[in-house]
């Protein structure tokens, strides 16, 4: 039996940890039974990415007019957009090789599973199982598509993002599509495919989109998503469904009214939200707890309720993010190999929305602000129409798509919060981020330092990576 320093349940973000065990001279096992990269390579923010900047082309060919420029029907080369998006997903082959050859790890191609709190049995992919053991144990497994419970469902046949970005892959863009869910997933495919073509229905369960983001941003955007043809339905109960002649009929219930009705597509994309990837992992052999919806319990420093056992990402329950999920990473590198004194921060998570048009936000919402602050708390406004910048592109206050940024306070001039909807909504957004985490740095010393960037973290995908992540890597000295 085999025992490590560190075994990692995971490649996405938990490949962070791999890197720290390698960085100080630690072994360190790697189980992970798909694709390497996790869900941000595989089915989420990065492919989704390579779908979203060509629908982001079409969108602003048609809004050339306000500026003097008028184009062509944009014609839609589905094959190449489809070719590019699959090579980036393909990255995931030659992080395998690279991990695989890595000095001081062993890669177990399978799903692990707690036998005590320092052992691991893993089911291999060719059948055989083999058993580990590990001073810490990292748990990075992440989550998957919530799969509601629909009459129906499984004969009529539906996509999610673990379908999509695999053997479901489109041909051509959809005639028709009906989106099940309101958040960020949803909200992207709604934009992609309506730029492309396709009929979209995105049908909502509860009275608005982009819930636990400020009130403001939902009745925008959606708005904006009607205003390109896309229909949107809220308080949207599903029923059933049923297949025939090529089609798939859906039947709701209005939450409100009682009222129920049919909508029909050629196809259904399932994105209600997610669960953590942790019913798998005899998380009780262990004595690991989780909460109600099966999030494992972490505390500051990524720490379970097991000594030794740690678990970031999507599967402890706070904010489904790459770059969250990255910054948790940072922090753990830092309490298994530093020198053990940072904790993970959740009150300035920054995130973006990559829909039409763009949304993103940093910290409280003006509801949750005075809630907390009550007459405390200070609202500035501002279009795109207020400046140079969004002017030259075209936006007014004669028209309804002019984008905002509102930023909430307290009366002491507190950052509490940043919501911005429109272009670049998140490179707008970052700078914000940055200085709410640039707290308890009065220091004569710390001041004009970066210190706030690498504290902070940077929403992905987006070109406020490009600043970031350079700091990452010093030239060497010029001679």
């Amino acid at each position: 039996m085999q025992h490590f320093d560190v075994a990692v349940l995971g490649a996405g973000s938990g490949l962070m940890i791999m890197e720290g065990a390698r960085d100080n001279g630690k072994t360190c096992a790697v189980i992970e039974e798909g694709a390497f990269g996790g869900t941000c390579l595989n089915r989420g923010c990065i492919p989704s990415k390579m779908l979203v900047y060509p629908a982001d082309l079409i969108r602003d060919a048609q809004r050339g007019e306000r500026v003097g420029i008028t184009f062509d029907a944009p014609k839609v080369d589905w094959e190449k957009v489809s070719r590019r998006m699959w090579r980036q997903i393909d990255v995931n082959k030659e992080l395998e090789t690279e991990v695989e050859e890595t000095p001081g790890v062993t890669v177990f191609r399978g799903r692990g599973s707690f036998v005590d709190k320092n052992t691991l049995d893993i089911s291999m992919k060719d059948g055989s199982t083999q058993r580990i053991t590990a001073d810490s144990i990292v748990i990075a497994t992440g989550s998957r598509t919530r799969i509601p419970d629909i009459a129906g469902l499984e004969e009529a046949g539906y996509l999610t993002s673990e379908s999509f970005y695999g053997d479901k892959f489109p041909k051509k863009p959809y005639d028709s599509l009906l989106i099940i869910g309101g958040g960020s997933t949803a909200l992207e495919m709604a934009h992609i495919f309506s730029a492309f073509g396709t009929r979209v229905t995105l049908a909502v369960r509860s009275e608005t989109m982009m819930r636990g983001l400020d009130d403001d941003l939902a009745p925008f955007v959606k708005k904006q998503l009607e205003a390109v043809g896309v229909q949107v339905l809220y308080f949207a109960q599903a029923q059933s469904i049923k297949a025939e002649n090529g089609l798939k009929t859906m039947t709701f219930k209005d939450k409100n009214t009682g009222h129920t009705y049919d909508i029909t597509a050629q196809e259904i994309f399932l994105a209600p939200g997610i669960v953590p990837n942790s019913d798998a992992l005899n998380l009780k052999a262990a004595g690991v707890e989780t909460d109600a919806n099966g999030y494992i319990i972490t505390n500051e420093q990524l720490k379970t309720n097991v000594p030794g056992v740690y678990a970031l990402g999507d599967i402890n329950g706070k904010f489904p993010l790459r770059h969250k999920a990255n910054y948790e990473a940072g922090v753990l590198n830092n309490i298994l190999f530093g020198d053990r004194t940072r904790v993970a921060e959740y009150d300035s998570v920054p995130m973006a929305v990559f829909t039409h048009p763009q949304v993103a936000s940093v910290g409280l919402g003006e509801k949750e602000a005075r809630a907390l602050y009550g007459d405390r708390v200070r609202v500035f406004h501002g279009n795109y129409s207020d400046i140079i910048a969004g002017i030259s592109m075209g936006y007014s206050k004669r028209h309804e798509d002019d984008g905002f940024a509102k930023i909430i306070t307290d009366d002491n001039k507190r950052l509490l919060g940043v919501h911005v909807v429109g272009p670049q909504a998140a490179m707008v957004v970052q700078p914000y981020a940055f200085l709410m985490n640039a707290g308890g740095m009065e220091q004569a010393s710390h001041k004009g330092t970066w210190l706030p960037i690498e504290r902070a973290m940077t929403i992905h995908p987006t070109f406020s990576e490009l600043t970031a992540w350079a700091l990452l890597y010093p030239l060497p000295p010029k001679v």
